[in-house]
C-alpha cells in the first residue's frame, strides 16, 4: 500500500475537559512497584450529510501525551480506511479496541489521518448522485482550530471508551473557489474540516423514533418525485429552565447532530447522546448541506427528551 510523503499527512487533534473523558480506577496494592496500566478504546461514528455516497477517511494511528511525559504513537499496522457515512446512529468502528496503556492522566489526544490530494484514494468523497470520486483535504490543526489542549483520564485497571462523532453536516466544505458543495470534483479537492465531539461511552444514551410518511410525504416529496425522507437534528444539552428554540447551522444554537430519516422504513436514530435534557426536532433540508434560516421545523420549538446513560427514549414525529 501506497504511503503519502509525511509533509503532506494531516493530524487532527481531538481533546476534551477530564470532567467529561475521566474514566478513573485504581487496582489493589501497590502493584509491586511496577507502572500501573489501563485499556483505551477509541471509536468513530458520523452525524450524516446528504449529498455523499461515501466519506472516506483514512486513518493510520493514534498518538497520545501523557501528562509531563513525551508523546507517543499507536501506529495501525494497515491503515484503516472508514466510511464515514456507513457509522450512523448506534454504530461505529473501533480504531482501538481496548489498547494497554500507562494509567494517568493525558494532555491530549490526536487522530493521524492520510488525506494528500496528489494522492488518489487516501481519503476521498464520493458524490451522491454522479458517483464521482473527489480528493479529500484535511487542513492542519491550527487552521481548523482543533489544537484543543485538554485533559482526560486512563484509569487502572479499568477501560476507558470514547466515541468520537464526525458532524459531516458541519465538516465537508466546497472546494476552493466555490461557494456550495456541487455534484463534481472540478478537478479539486473538498475539504473536510472536522467538527468533532467526543463522548464518554459510560454516560451515554440513545435518541430514536418513527416519522410518519403523511409528514414526510408533505414537508419532502416534490411532484413526480421519490421521497426524501429528511433529517431530525438534536439541540441541547439544556441548562435547567432554559427555553431552546429549533435553529439552523448558523453558529447561534446550533444543533449538536442530526440523523437521517430512514427512506424505507422512516425511523432514526441519534446515537452517543451525553445525558441531559434536549429538544428534537424534525425538518426537511432538501439535500442542502446545512439548514437555511427558513428551515421548517417540525414541531416549531421541538419535543423535549430527557436521555440517561445506557437507556434507549423513543420519540415520535
Amino acid at each position: 500500500m501506497k504511503v503519502s510523503n509525511p509533509s503532506f499527512s494531516r493530524i487532527l487533534i481531538v481533546a476534551t475537559s477530564a470532567a467529561l473523558l475521566a474514566a478513573c480506577g485504581s487496582s489493589d496494592g501497590d502493584g509491586g512497584g511496577q507502572a500501573q496500566t489501563g485499556f483505551l478504546k477509541v471509536g468513530i461514528t458520523d452525524a450524516p450529510v446528504d449529498m455523499a455516497a461515501a466519506v472516506v477517511v483514512k486513518f493510520t494511528g493514534v498518538e497520545l501525551k501523557p501528562q509531563g511525559g513525551p508523546a507517543f504513537s499507536i501506529d495501525f499496522p494497515t491503515p484503516k480506511s472508514l466510511d464515514l457515512i456507513q457509522l450512523q446512529g448506534e454504530d461505529r468502528a473501533l480504531l482501538l479496541d481496548g489498547e494497554e496503556i500507562l494509567a494517568g492522566e493525558y494532555e491530549w489526544m490526536r487522530l493521524k489521518v492520510e488525506a494528500d490530494p496528489n494522492v488518489a484514494g487516501d481519503s476521498y468523497l464520493q458524490l451522491e448522485q454522479s458517483g464521482a470520486e473527489c480528493e479529500m483535504r484535511i487542513p492542519s490543526g491550527d487552521q481548523t482550530g482543533l489544537k484543543l489542549i485538554h485533559g482526560f483520564t486512563i484509569g487502572a485497571g479499568t477501560t476507558t471508551d470514547f466515541t468520537i462523532d464526525f458532524d459531516l453536516r458541519k465538516s465537508i466544505v466546497a472546494p476552493p473557489g466555490q461557494t456550495t458543495i456541487v455534484d463534481t470534483c472540478e478537478n479539486q479537492a473538498y475539504l473536510l474540516k472536522p467538527v468533532l465531539r467526543i463522548v464518554d461511552n459510560l454516560q451515554v444514551g440513545t435518541i430514536t423514533g418513527d416519522v410518519d410518511s403523511n409528514l414526510i410525504a408533505a414537508q419532502c416529496v416534490p411532484p413526480n418525485q421519490d421521497p426524501y425522507p429528511g433529517n431530525v437534528y438534536l439541540f441541547g444539552p439544556i441548562p435547567a429552565g432554559a427555553n431552546v428554540t429549533p435553529d439552523d447551522y448558523d453558529g447561534d444554537g446550533d444543533a449538536l447532530t442530526s440523523a437521517m430519516v430512514d427512506p424505507n422504513t422512516f425511523r432514526y436514530t441519534i446515537g452517543f447522546v451525553p445525558a441531559g435534557n434536549y429538544r428534537v426536532a424534525y425538518t426537511c433540508d432538501l439535500e442542502k448541506t446545512d439548514v437555511d434560516a427558513d428551515a421548517e421545523f417540525v414541531p416549531v420549538e421541538g419535543i423535549a427528551v430527557t436521555v440517561t446513560p445506557n437507556t434507549t427514549q423513543e420519540v415520535d414525529f
